[in-house]
Order: structure tokens, then sequence, then C-alpha cells
């Protein structure tokens, strides 16, 4: 065999090699995502690279692939129909419109026709005298944000640049929480009445994009982070 052909043969040994050395770089990969997925789950998988990227305190940070959804607290005036009677704690059995009750169950509370309002939680119905509330017992105001805190720390503030006009350039607060609202999804608060219920509808939609600033640590938000790992690991 000559030098040439000696060259040759040479590369080709070398492509072989190098060719066996990445499929097996590839496996490796590959077992490392399968062992991941099976400890912590595939959805936690997906929550801590989400989170990675938000963790510097103080400084706005942005991800892709947000769903957003709205709630708002309904009127019993623009709620007429058959009335229903229910026991309201420390207050005793009123009747309301059947339309009303079913509209306040879904939101958490409803504006009743003596102007006071009715949440519903805790498997009853309850009287606030100062408006509907959040989950920390806080009057609810337009900018007021439902969010899951394993993602976004309470209190922190949150943009949506991608929702529709004025949405989209006010500044939230994440001061509530909802059933149903878990990993990047947001549920913006809209207002009162049948003019924010028509605003839910306009700002739902996926793939928004979502940037939030917050005053939580980088330690205490990954230390957040490890201990949801951890629990989910335990119940597995």
């Amino acid at each position: 065999m000559g030098y040439v052909g000696e060259c040759e043969h040479l590369n080709h040994v070398e492509g072989f090699i190098n060719g066996r050395v990445m499929l097996a770089a590839g496996m490796v990969c590959i077992c490392f995502l399968l062992v991941l997925s099976l400890r912590y789950g595939l959805r936690n998988i997906i929550y801590d690279v989400t989170s990675a990227s938000m963790q510097t305190a103080g400084h706005w940070a942005c991800s892709e692939g947000w769903y957003i959804t709205g709630y708002y607290v309904p009127r019993e005036e623009e709620l007429p129909g058959t009335l229903e009677q229910i026991y309201v704690e420390r207050v005793g059995n009123l009747s309301f419109s059947q339309e009303f009750l079913t509209e306040t169950r879904t939101e958490g509370w409803g504006i009743t026709r003596f102007g006071w309002a009715l949440g519903f939680h805790s498997g009853g119905w309850h009287r606030s005298d100062a408006g509907a509330l959040d989950a920390s017992g806080n009057l609810l105001t337009i900018g007021a944000i439902a969010i899951d805190r394993s993602l976004i720390p309470s209190g922190s503030q949150v943009q949506i640049s991608t929702l529709p006009s004025p949405w989209g350039s006010k500044t939230f607060r994440a001061t509530d929480i909802g059933v149903g609202i878990t990993g990047q999804h947001i549920d913006v608060f809209t207002g009162t009445g049948d003019t924010a219920e028509e605003e839910t509808f306009r700002i739902t939609s996926n793939n928004n994009r979502v940037c939030f600033r917050s005053n939580v640590t980088s330690n205490t938000f990954r230390d957040g982070l490890q201990d949801r790992a951890q629990g989910a690991s335990s119940a597995d």
C-alpha cells in the first residue's frame, strides 16, 4: 500500500472511530435524561429549566410559552334569573339568582344586589363588605394576577407584552393563586361586571412572553425548587 493509500485508510479508520464516539456520547445523554425523567418527572424538569433563567433577584427575567387566562367578579344585577337559597356564613339564609351563584362559584367572588361581595371558598359562602379578596385576604384590584409560586415568587412585578392593549403595557403584581393555576399559566384579574368578563375572553391565549422581577434572592428561589423536586421524588 502506498503512502496515499495509507493516509486514506487512516482517515477512514479515524472517521469510523469518531462516529462511534459520537454515537456513544448520544446514548449516554439519552440515558441521563431518562434517569432524570424517572426520578423527578418530566414536568419538574421543564419547571426547573424554565425557572433556572429566572433566579436573579431585582432583575427582569423573561421566558416564552405562557398560557394566559382571565378572571373577573360578576354582578348579580347583570345576571337575573331563578332564585336559589344558600347559607352565608355569619349572615344566614339568603336567595340569589342561580346564574349569579354559578358564576360566583367559578370566579370566586361576586357583587350582590346588596352591594357587598359574596365569596365561595373552603366549601361555603362568605360575605365581604370590603369587596372581592385575593388568596391573602387583600382587596382584588385590576393589575393583580394569580400565578404558580414555584415559578414566580409572590409579590413579583410581571409584564406580558404579547397581550392586546391595554394589558400588554401594564405591570401586574403577583398577589393571588388559584385552582388550576400551575406551571406556565397566569390568570389576570380584569375587574367587575360584563365588560370585565369580555376582557377575560379577549386576553385568553397561548405562547405568551412573560417577564418578571422579584426581590426574592436566587438562593431562596433555588431552595424552593429543590424542595419541590425532592417532594416529587418522594411521592414517586
